[in-house]
């Protein structure tokens, strides 16, 4: 699968694959490893609009504590898949590393 498919055909069920596995993120001059820690499915409010071709997602993502990275668009590359332009947003930070969040729709 393309780099640039992957946005577009990612659901739900699929991204729950995802958990486990290790993307690396160019910052500058840094590789920073973001972990994905979970996939959860956005609350239902009543049926799916006609217009969405798949249900709403988040998949959360957690890297180290040391490195916080700011809200933008990433390059997070993968071992068997990456994704070229993915919208990261910093949801958390404890000791244990900084948690982002990318929302699909």
């Amino acid at each position: 699968m393309a780099d640039d498919d992957i946005l577009a055909t990612l659901t739900y069920d699929s991204a729950k694959a995802l958990v486990g596995r290790t993307y690396r993120v160019r910052v500058d001059n840094r590789t920073v490893d973001l972990t994905v820690t979970s996939v959860v499915r956005a609350a239902e409010h009543g049926p799916r609009p006609k217009e969405l071709s798949r249900d709403s997602f988040s998949i959360f993502f957690r890297g180290p504590a040391e490195v916080p990275l700011p809200q933008r668009m990433y390059a997070l590359a993968g071992a068997s898949e990456s994704f070229a332009n993915l919208f990261i947003v910093p949801v958390g930070r404890t000791q244990d590393g900084c948690d982002y969040e990318a929302v699909f729709t």
